[in-house]
């Protein structure tokens, strides 16, 4: 029914916008991904899903397409709704989500809350052959590569007890700022803060 909708941003959180279009304002459900990218800009355009089910219609909005399609990849799975859809691209950028996919990398998903092992593991099953029309090669969506100084941050991360999810995140933010960063500066970085977001 809707491909996009284009207007004013009347509203913005982290969970929904409300975008003023010619007087009638849509409210419309983003993922983090999206949130982090449009919430300080005053007009907008995003792509959009539209859901109806019994509960009502609800409309989902991405700011990229590859968003978009990976989400109805998603919701296409058996009990995978648009929550864990959309929780699953807030924590996780749409390449690494398509890369754990075509690598089996299930234990990652899993962390992902509201998903579970058994989940990810059948969504990989099913999902592995539908997810290589998502273009992932551009660094837009994507974490940078982990080079030695990350991932030996990143075990010293997860002995701690952090979850990947959290510590990828948190890695894409910082190695954006400083790629050169060290080791020992990475990990009080990301502890600064996974404290603050937690």
């Amino acid at each position: 029914m809707f491909n996009y909708i284009k207007g004013i941003v009347a509203e913005i959180t982290p969970l929904y916008c409300v975008i003023d279009c010619n007087g009638v304002g849509y409210e419309i459900e983003i993922p983090l991904s999206t949130y982090e990218k449009i919430r300080s800009q005053t007009e907008l355009k995003l792509l959009i899903h539209h859901h109806q089910n019994d509960e009502g219609v609800r409309l989902f909005g991405f700011l990229t397409l590859e968003e978009k399609l990976l989400f109805r990849k998603l919701i296409s799975i058996s009990r995978v709704g648009p929550k864990i859809a959309l929780s699953m691209l807030s924590a996780l950028p749409v390449s690494t989500l398509v890369n754990s996919i075509l690598h089996d990398d299930y234990s990652l998903l899993s962390k992902i809350p509201g998903l579970g092992k058994k989940t990810a593991q059948r969504l990989i099953i099913e999902l592995k052959d539908k997810v290589g029309d998502i273009e992932i090669s551009g660094q837009e969506y994507g974490l940078p590569k982990l080079n030695d100084v990350a991932k030996e941050a990143e075990t010293a991360l997860l002995t701690l007890g952090y979850k990947p999810f959290e510590i990828r995140r948190t890695f894409q933010e910082i190695l954006s700022e400083e790629p050169q960063i060290t080791v020992e500066s990475l990990i009080k970085r990301s502890i600064k803060n996974l404290y603050k977001k937690g």
